[in-house]
C-alpha cells in the first residue's frame, strides 16, 4: 500500500486504536530520531521553553530531549490550559523538572483566555529573564505566544528585548505561522530569532491533519451522543482545509444522511467538498435561509460573528476544531452577555459553568428565548480533559517534528523563518506512515 492507502485505512479503523491511559516512557520514531544524532547532545547548555500541549505524548519527547542534553534544570514550562493533563504536570515532577519554572493552573471558562494566557506568559517570562547564568534560548513553541510577548515588549517595555537576542524558536501551528509572517517580522528582525515552521510541512499536512481532523466529530460525539449528532438536521462545517476536509469525511460517514453545508471562500474548495457525498454542499457562506443545529469552525480565525446568532436553531452547539479560543469569539458573545443586565442575551446557569472548569459547556440565551452552547468553553473539541487526544502512533511524528526543528533552529545561523529541512521532514513522515502501517489495528 502507498501512504495514502495506509493513512485511509487508519482512518476507518480509527476507533480500533487505543488513546494512552498512562503518560508513555518514549515514542518509538523520537526514539529513532534521537539514536540518529548518536553522541551528539544539541539540547546541551541550551536554555529551553515548552509552550506545549501538556498531554501524554508530550512525555515521550521530554525523555528523548533529555538524553539529547536537555537539562531539567534549564527547563521551562508554560501550558496550554485547555489541553493540560493534570497527571502529566504530575508527570514532569517525577521527571525531575522543577514546579516553580512551570506556570500556575488556569481552569476558568468564562474569563478572557487571550488575556489571561498572555498574562500567565508574561509571568513566567519575567521569572526567565532574571534566570541565573543564561543560556542559549530555545522556545518550542504552539501559536507564537512567545513572539507575541516579544512585540508587546517592543511597544511598552523595549529595553528588556535584549534578553531574548538570538532566540531559537520552533512554531507547530497554523495560527502562530500567520502571526510570524504576518505580524513579527519587524520583531524576528529586531531580536535575530531563528525560528523554524513546522506548521506548513508535509508530516503536519499530510499525516497529522487528518488525524485531527477525524478526532474532532468524534469528540463532539463523546459529548453529546449519537441521538443529538443524527437528529441534526442542518450542519456546516465553516474551512475545509486539512482538519476541516477530514473532519467532513467523518460526519458523513456518522450522518449519512445528514445535509452538511462546507462554508469556505475558495470556489475550488467549495466544488471539491461537495464531492464528499450526497448531502454535501460547498457555500460562500452560512445562508440565511436556514437554522443550524450543529456548526463545525476549522479555519484557525473568528469565523463566526455575533450577528449571525439568528442563523442558530435552537439549542445549537458550536464546535471548534482549531486552535485556541477564536474560531467562534466565544469572549464577544461572553461580552455581550455581560453588557448589560436586561438584555436578551446571557449565559445560563454561570456559577455552575464556572465551577466546571475550562472544559465547561458554555450555555447562552438569546432573542425570543432560543438557546445554543460553546461546546467545550469553546476551544478545540478535541482537546476534552483525557489524557491524550490521539492515538500515541498518530500524534509521535509531529513530536518528530519538533524535535527535529528545535536542533534546526540550534545550529540555524541569522534571523528568519524558515521551513523545516524537507528532507527531515519526508523521514519523519516515511518513518510516521511505516509505523502507522505496522500497528495492529491495521491487520
Amino acid at each position: 500500500m502507498n501512504h495514502e492507502q495506509i493513512i485511509e485505512k487508519a482512518l476507518v479503523n480509527y476507533d480500533l486504536f487505543q488513546v494512552a491511559e498512562s503518560p508513555p516512557e518514549y515514542l518509538p520514531l523520537v526514539a529513532k530520531l534521537q539514536e540518529r544524532l548518536g553522541s551528539d547532545k544539541p539540547f546541551a547548555n541550551v536554555d529551553v521553553l515548552f509552550i506545549q500541549h501538556h498531554l501524554a505524548s508530550f512525555i515521550g519527547n521530554l525523555n528523548a530531549m533529555k538524553a539529547s542534553g536537555l537539562s531539567p534544570d534549564r527547563t521551562w514550562f508554560i501550558d496550554i490550559p485547555y489541553s493540560t493533563s493534570t497527571e502529566v504536570v504530575d508527570k514532569l515532577g517525577d521527571l525531575d523538572f522543577f514546579k516553580h519554572q512551570m506556570t500556575d493552573l488556569f481552569d476558568e471558562p468564562l474569563s478572557n483566555y487571550n488575556h489571561a494566557q498572555a498574562q500567565r506568559v508574561a509571568s513566567l517570562m519575567k521569572a526567565l529573564e532574571e534566570r541565573e547564568d543564561p543560556c542559549p534560548l530555545l522556545v518550542i513553541d504552539d501559536g507564537a505566544y512567545f513572539v507575541r510577548y516579544l512585540n508587546g515588549l517592543k511597544d511598552h517595555d523595549p529595553d528588556r528585548l535584549h534578553h531574548y537576542a538570538g532566540t531559537s524558536v520552533v512554531e507547530q501551528t497554523t495560527r502562530g505561522h500567520r502571526y510570524l509572517c504576518n505580524e513579527a517580522l519587524e520583531v524576528i528582525s529586531r531580536c535575530n530569532l531563528s525560528v523554524i515552521s513546522i506548521a506548513k510541512c508535509r508530516t503536519k499536512k499530510i499525516f497529522e491533519g487528518p488525524f485531527v481532523g477525524a478526532a474532532v466529530p468524534r469528540a463532539l460525539r463523546r459529548a453529546v451522543g449519537d441521538a443529538r449528532l443524527t437528529s441534526a438536521k442542518h450542519l456546516a462545517i465553516i474551512g475545509s482545509g486539512v482538519v476541516g476536509e477530514a473532519t467532513i469525511r467523518e460526519l458523513s460517514r456518522i450522518c449519512p444522511d445528514t445535509k452538511i453545508d462546507v462554508v469556505d471562500t475558495d470556489p475550488f474548495t467549495r466544488e471539491k467538498a461537495s464531492r464528499f457525498s450526497k448531502n454535501c454542499e460547498g457555500v460562500p457562506h452560512l445562508c440565511n435561509n436556514k437554522e443550524y443545529d450543529i456548526i463545525f469552525g476549522c479555519t484557525g480565525y473568528n469565523s463566526f460573528h455575533l450577528e449571525q446568532r439568528k442563523l442558530l436553531a435552537d439549542n445549537a452547539i458550536l464546535a471548534s476544531g482549531s486552535s485556541a479560543a477564536i474560531e467562534f469569539n466565544r469572549t464577544g458573545f461572553i461580552e455581550l452577555a455581560d453588557k448589560y443586565v436586561d438584555d436578551e442575551i446571557e449565559v445560563i446557569n454561570r456559577q455552575e459553568t464556572i465551577s466546571q472548569g475550562i472544559h465547561a459547556a458554555i450555555h447562552l440565551r438569546h432573542e425570543n428565548g432560543k438557546r445554543f452552547s460553546f461546546l467545550n468553553a469553546g476551544f478545540p473539541v478535541n482537546f476534552d480533559g483525557r489524557l491524550e487526544s490521539l492515538p500515541s502512533t498518530m500524534i509521535q511524528a509531529t513530536h518528530g517534528l519538533l524535535f527535529k526543528a528545535g536542533v534546526q533552529s540550534l545550529k540555524q545561523k541569522g534571523a528568519g523563518i524558515n521551513t523545516i529541512d524537507p528532507d527531515e521532514d519526508n523521514w519523519i513522515f516515511n518513518m510516521a506512515v511505516s509505523e502507522l502501517a505496522a500497528a495492529p489495528e491495521l491487520g
